[in-house]
């Protein structure tokens, strides 16, 4: 049986009980399709080895509690797994450390992510048939939607690891910490370019980005109502349609993948332009050196390019890598074991590949972390991070002591970037 909890008196008897016992936690949004940020938890639906609870917030069927209320539960001492940890992050702002992600354990366990469309389109279609378009949720009785998601608490397992801790403690914390922020857009030619993406606006036309973790290396993929914002097109206007409300400050990490292979294989690398210290060992002009590095770096390197030092170490690591990784069954990272049956086709030059894009993300991690905590309470925010490159959005009249800080953690280790400001995105 499943209790809506629905005064103080059942309430308290249910922290009192979450005190001490395991739970698992489902939340569902008022509309599911929208960016945390832009609607409202309606209720949790909660499962201890016994009984299950739902605490509502926004459903018509039930009277709410408050956010508050829900939080004292959620900050109970007993051990908690959740469903959608980043989301519920940012739907509730004073959460006690300590959640479990079962996304996580979920993804780590299998290499797939959990489909949170599939137990109640049946649910949803009639109503999407009949032209319903927002908030769905909050029309399709509660008890019912409990009834239809309730299956799902047995299908996952739930256990920890070193990976998992980094993904669950570190990872997950920081994209919601980002997402946050939200990115202001000149609201008429963000619709003419992406009206699909209309209902994702809120109405002082902030749109909100969503981190993707659960890709084989990490790296993180970033798209949002149809919006790919990891990849806006730098030629067509894409970019124009996200304005500062401040001034734009980017920051772009140069030659940094070069400059991370480096650190993995203990070469030194100059700190003058590495593209430019390459193509002249090549005998050519910078423009065509990138294309010749990059090409070896993620292609394979062929065996006349050995006699330059560089490759002849990164074509060493490469090789004993690959077969330090076939021995172990899996990628060893800084902070994560990739299993190697996740690589289809796996070669030498494709585990180097995927390595490398996970160290950079790990490494970006790290930064964002303490460039997290730099800037808060700054007025400085953080709106959009991708593989190489930080997009911030600084107040006109910030102390420019602060930029040289925020230089200085970028640049850290060795790596060092190269700045562009402007009012859009796309004239940076």
């Amino acid at each position: 049986m499943i209790r809506v909890i629905e005064n103080i008196g059942e309430l308290e008897e249910l922290k009192v009980k979450l005190e001490t016992e395991v739970s698992l936690w489902y939340p569902m949004w008022v509309d599911n399709d929208k960016h945390p940020r832009n609607t409202h938890i309606s209720f949790v639906l909660i499962r201890t080895l016994t009984d299950g609870y739902i605490l509502p917030h926004q459903h018509t069927d039930t009277t709410s509690l408050s956010k508050s209320q829900i939080e004292g539960v959620l900050n109970t001492a007993g051990d908690k797994w959740v469903f959608q940890k980043k989301k519920l992050l940012q739907s509730f702002s004073n959460l006690r450390n300590g959640l479990n992600d079962i996304d996580t354990a979920h993804f780590l366990k299998t290499g797939e992510t959990i489909d949170y469309q599939q137990p109640i389109q049946h649910l949803v279609a009639p109503l999407l048939h009949k032209g319903y378009k927002e908030d769905i949720i909050q029309s399709i009785p509660i008890l019912k939607l409990c009834e239809a998601v309730d299956n799902e608490f047995l299908k996952h397992h739930n256990q920890k690891t070193n990976t998992y801790n980094w993904y669950n403690d570190i990872f997950l914390p920081i994209l919601s910490d980002i997402e946050q922020f939200g990115i202001r857009v000149d609201r008429e030619k963000f619709i003419d370019r992406w009206p699909q993406a209309l209902k994702q606006l809120s109405s002082d036309n902030i749109v909100y980005t969503e981190y993707n973790p659960f890709t084989i290396t990490g790296r993180p993929s970033n798209r949002h109502g149809g919006v790919n914002y990891a990849a806006l097109n730098k030629s067509d206007g894409s970019r124009d349609t996200l304005i500062a409300d401040g001034i734009f400050l980017q920051m772009d990490y140069d030659s940094y993948h070069p400059r991370l292979i480096g650190k993995l294989i203990d070469f030194p690398l100059p700190q003058t332009n590495v593209h430019q210290w390459l193509a002249e060992q090549y005998g050519c002009d910078v423009a065509e050196g990138k294309g010749v590095t990059f090409r070896l770096l993620y292609g394979g390197i062929d065996d006349e390019f050995r006699q330059i030092p560089y490759f002849d170490k990164v074509a060493d690591f490469i090789d004993r890598f690959w077969k330090e990784s076939v021995e172990r069954g899996y990628i060893q990272t800084p902070n994560r074991h990739i299993p190697l049956s996740w690589v289809e086709q796996s070669n030498p030059q494709k585990v180097f590949n995927y390595l490398l894009q996970a160290y950079e993300t790990e490494m970006n991690v790290d930064k964002m972390k303490t460039i997290l905590d730099y800037i808060k309470g700054s007025g400085i925010s953080l709106e959009l991070y991708t593989y190489d490159s930080f997009l911030f959005d600084v107040p006109i009249d910030v102390d420019k002591s602060l930029i040289k800080g925020l230089k200085n953690i970028i640049e850290e280790d060795g790596y060092p970037i190269k700045a562009s400001w402007g009012k859009t995105y796309g004239n940076l």
